[in-house]
């Protein structure tokens, strides 16, 4: 589509939408497939709160939470596509280690990035084991 139509197109309508959930004292949640990290400034802009999916096969995690902390959450991040289906279990608590660090100071919420269909069920429970060990995990 290109940054010019988007602009023109999409930009104003989400504007709208974004101020109307903003002005009623909501948050901005949206859900949006791949590399689209380029309008992130303006989506912040316009009143996002939090994006889903993280994806970290076509976005740089390490580098975005701690670009955008404090003005944009992000929702996702562990890798349905490479770590959980094809990792080890140790592929699978390093990367979610990783993530956990990552979101510490805020701005992250941990999750796999979609559902795993298919996941072996052992990386799964090792995954879920290390959240729940986390200091201030609450059930």
């Amino acid at each position: 589509m290109g940054s010019r139509l988007w602009h023109e197109f999409i930009y104003p309508a989400l504007k709208r939408m974004y101020g109307v959930v903003r002005a009623a004292g909501k948050k901005v949640f949206i859900h949006s497939c791949g590399d689209v990290d380029e309008l992130f400034d303006d989506l912040v802009d316009i009143g996002l709160n939090c994006f889903n999916p993280f994806q970290p096969e076509v976005m740089d995690v390490s580098t975005l939470v701690p670009h955008y902390r404090g003005r944009l959450a992000f929702y996702g991040g562990m890798s349905t596509q490479r770590t959980l289906p094809y990792g080890d279990v140790g592929d699978v608590r390093q990367e979610t280690q990783h993530l956990l660090d990552l979101g510490a100071e805020g701005g992250y919420i941990f999750s796999p990035l979609t559902m795993c269909q298919g996941c072996p069920a052992g990386e799964y429970a090792g995954m879920i084991d290390l959240v729940q060990s986390q200091p201030g995990y609450a059930r």
